[in-house]
């Protein structure tokens, strides 16, 4: 891990908060971005966490040149300004962004989330690739109807919410943004149309004039790739889960928590299709041919699934915890080792819910942990979910 900060003091300070971490963490503390830059150059590392204003190269400086050289670092701003034009000139350099003066024992939690994450992501490629994401492509027709709601003068909030809620990529964006101390909000967001409301109108439309913001999935990259599809079953699980959550807890807070973690669950698949398209093409191929779950294929071939990508770079951009653990598990929610009815239970069974009933013929479901939902205490209520689905589908 590399620090970079004009001040001695800070350096000083962060460097005896990570004392505890000694046997775990290499750290280093540089004064200028010139010196990050020459030791970078000898030697790789996995985080650097600069400061914003820094004389002769600022942060945003050092940390563009990071993103092109050395794409797999994770790149963290630690800053006391927080005006829109500096806000603006991070979002797509850094991957996170810190107050200060920020408790230390904060730093140390995102810093040992990073640790955490590079250590269950095992492919070198997919760290780099999903370090190296700014944004996340969309479904070509809603990006040009988000791209005409934002260039409009008379858009409004509920407009850009209901485009974006049909679009995992658009609403994985939405909330890195609100979620971040770039804008300052004192919560937790988990829903888009908090999100829009949150940033406002006019600060999604000064960045989306000054940043490519949102792009269109280039369908050339891997023409096997049914976008469309997997956007209308992450649209439909997202509906279910919010209908399942609902129903079981009537609590109107975890619906949309559940909303959300339906809608995001798949995509991994498309930092895969995007950044690896012909090894993707391939994993596609494969899984069709032999009638297995893509997420088994995805494993042998990259020893990563696009479960574990997808979580990786929700975390990388500090998305609430339990968003990503729902991401990370809905294929194995077993590895989270309790059973509970919580976000990673709902979107296990909305996903198999949702491929079950839309059977897609090129299309093998991961297996429903009927084991899982028993220790959870929800089996009993499968059949009554099933059949609400197949009367009303998703809502």
């Amino acid at each position: 891990m590399l620090f970079v900060d004009d001040e001695a003091a800070v350096l000083k300070m962060i460097q005896m908060a990570l004392r505890p971490m000694a046997g775990e963490w290499d750290t280093h503390f540089v004064e200028s971005g010139k010196d990050a830059l020459a030791l970078m150059a000898r030697e790789p590392f996995d985080v650097v966490v600069s400061d914003m204003r820094m004389p002769d190269m600022n942060g945003v400086q050092l940390l563009n040149y990071v993103l092109r050289q050395y794409p797999r670092s994770v790149r963290i701003i630690l800053s006391g300004y927080v005006e829109l034009e500096d806000a603006m000139s991070c979002v797509g350099v850094a991957h996170q962004f810190l107050q200060k003066p920020c408790k230390l024992v904060d730093l140390r939690g995102c810093l040992q989330r990073v640790a955490d994450l590079n250590s269950k992501l095992h492919h070198e490629g997919l760290r780099t690739l999903a370090a190296s994401i700014p944004n996340l492509p969309s479904v070509p027709a809603l990006y040009l109807q988000m791209l005409d709601a934002i260039q409009s003068p008379n858009s409004s909030a509920q407009r850009i919410a209901e485009i974006a809620s049909k679009d995992p990529a658009m609403t994985a964006k939405l909330l890195q943004l609100s979620n971040s101390a770039f804008f300052g909000y004192s919560h937790e967001v988990y829903s888009v149309t908090e999100a829009v409301q949150v940033l406002g109108v006019g600060t999604l439309q000064a960045l989306a004039l000054a940043l490519p913001l949102f792009s269109a999935f280039d369908r050339r990259k891997c023409p096997s790739f049914p976008i469309e599809q997997v956007w209308d079953h992450s649209a439909q699980t997202g509906a279910l889960a919010r209908q399942i959550a609902s129903s079981l807890r009537g609590n109107a807070h975890l619906a949309e928590q559940a909303f959300a973690a339906g809608l995001l669950h798949d995509i991994g698949k498309l930092i895969m299709a995007d950044g690896l398209p012909d090894q993707y093409t391939a994993i596609l191929a494969t899984a069709r041919a032999k009638s297995r779950p893509l997420f088994q294929v995805e494993h042998e071939v990259l020893r990563a699934t696009h479960a574990d990508t997808g979580a990786y770079l929700l975390a990388l951009w500090s998305l609430p915890f339990p968003l990503v653990e729902a991401v990370a598990y809905h294929h194995e929610p077993r590895r989270l080792k309790a059973a509970t009815f919580d976000l990673t239970c709902i979107v296990h069974v909305a996903d198999f819910l949702q491929h079950e009933q839309s059977k897609e013929p090129d299309i093998v479901p991961s297996p429903l942990d009927m084991e899982y939902l028993n220790e959870a205490g929800v089996a009993q209520h499968l059949d009554e979910w099933r059949e609400d689905l197949r009367a009303h589908g998703t809502k």
